[in-house]
């Protein structure tokens, strides 16, 4: 994470933006934990926000996991909370309280299988079911075979990106037809703006289609390709990726699942989706073992072949330094480039309108568009989206829990996520691997922001 955190201070320096010194009128320290969904969003994003203000708001590395960050800020030991699921009523702190939801994203379903040699795994409900309930044991399972056969497999050649901070997912929304999504970390998009995206048909030796990067981190292009030529992303004239459809040879390995061991938001929302799209017998909470259709003792009769970690950090880790694993974490810890240099990849999910659609910035926003907001701030996810071809299915959105009572800390806590919605997110959520948030759902979150310090 170290070369992740030079370019958040590097980023964070150009950062100060029109957000007034004279809001506030003394620097104040903000404390928060919780959740790590968020992690590499707040790590940038409380830089840039104490270099604009001179304040200081941190939020604990790592955050511990959205049960933590509940019960610290139940204890009164932050002034916010992280958290990326509901508080039960057992978590609930006895002081007034407000959900606010700043930023959203795709969960990635990351797996390291070398032997694909980049292929990327196509993967059903039903699928993804199978493996993270243990009834699929083994890689060549027939289950991930007809997967592999629905959607064509195309394979990504180039192990490192020729550009640093550079990363493309490519995915089939129809017979013949690529969309290519390139994502820039900050420091690439501000050494590569102005330059150009291009996908290159290596077999007909021309450009098949081209975008001016701009402002914005994530660049889609969706153009006509044939499965028999091969094609390179090019990005400045740097090759970040190489693609071919080549012939699918899942081995005869075991499956080993990684999941999170601490209480976590990631796999509350992992969980709700397997409820909602795949298997009724699936709980939803904090805890996958209590999750998953058996339980705790499910899990322990899985021996080895299921490993616990805590941290979305730590997960991504293991499947980054393990052949053969699988797992579950926010996209941005799978396209990390020491992460992705080592083979972890991120697999494209079947929707409900039966499209196979990466994790990327976009297809989350997609998927969060069908969503709505309760009273309290609560975000509900729309699961039978059948008409959506764009969407992709397993997403989470990440809240700030702040206090409506009224205090110099909490007026910046309620400044930090306004600007979060109004100002940082837009900006430069996408380059940083999230999704910010929109329309009606970004309006109501700013006024839940604003019910901090307003008692």
């Amino acid at each position: 994470m170290r070369m992740f955190c030079r370019q958040v201070i590097a980023m964070a320096i150009g950062a100060v933006t029109s957000l007034s010194a004279g809001t506030i009128a003394l620097a104040e320290d903000a404390s928060g934990s919780g959740a790590t969904f968020p992690q590499n969003f707040l790590a940038s994003a409380t830089v840039a926000f104490n270099a604009a203000t001179k304040h200081n708001v941190t939020y604990a590395n790592p955050g511990g996991g959205s049960s933590k960050g509940k019960a610290d800020f139940k204890a009164n030991l932050t002034d916010f909370g992280g958290t990326d699921s509901a508080v039960t009523t057992a978590q609930a702190a006895s002081f007034d309280w407000v959900y606010v939801p700043y930023v959203g994203g795709a969960i990635a379903v990351a797996y390291r299988l070398d032997e694909l040699a980049g292929q990327t795994l196509s993967l059903s409900q039903g699928t993804i079911n199978g493996i993270f309930g243990g009834t699929i044991r083994k890689w060549n399972d027939p289950s991930i075979a007809n997967d592999m056969k629905t959607n064509p497999a195309w394979g990504n050649s180039l192990k490192k990106s020729g550009l640093k901070g550079a990363f493309s997912v490519w995915s089939t929304p129809a017979l013949n037809t690529a969309l290519v999504t390139v994502t820039l970390t900050p420091a690439a998009l501000k050494s590569s703006k102005g330059k150009t995206v291009e996908l290159y048909d290596n077999t007909k030796k021309k450009s098949v289609k081209s975008a001016t990067i701009g402002a914005k981190g994530e660049i889609s292009l969706q153009a006509s390709v044939d499965v028999a030529n091969n094609y390179t992303v090019k990005v400045a004239g740097k090759d970040v990726g190489k693609y071919a459809v080549t012939a699918v040879k899942l081995p005869d390995k075991a499956i080993t699942v990684v999941y999170r061991s601490d209480g976590s938001g990631t796999t509350n929302n992992f969980c709700n989706f397997m409820k909602q799209s795949a298997n009724p017998d699936w709980a939803v909470n904090d805890a996958f073992a209590s999750c998953i259709p058996g339980g705790s003792a499910k899990v322990a009769s899985f021996g080895s072949t299921f490993q616990g970690q805590s941290g979305s950090a730590n997960v991504s880790n293991y499947i980054a330094d393990t052949n053969g694993t699988i797992g579950y974490t926010e996209v941005s810890f799978v396209t990390e480039a020491t992460r992705a240099a080592k083979g972890i990849r991120a697999a494209n999910v079947r929707n409900a309108a039966g499209k196979f659609v990466g994790p990327t910035a976009a297809a989350a926003s997609s998927f969060i568009s069908g969503a709505s907001m309760d009273t309290k701030g609560l975000v509900n996810f729309d699961f039978s989206q059948a008409t959506n071809l764009t969407a992709y299915p397993i997403v989470a959105i990440t809240y700030g829990l702040g206090k409506t009572a009224k205090s110099a800390r909490n007026a910046v806590v309620s400044e930090f996520f306004t600007w979060i919605l109004t100002t940082y997110a837009p900006a430069n959520a996408e380059a940083l691997g999230y999704a910010p948030l929109t329309g009606a759902i970004k309006t109501a979150a700013e006024a839940k922001a604003k019910l901090i310090n307003s008692k």
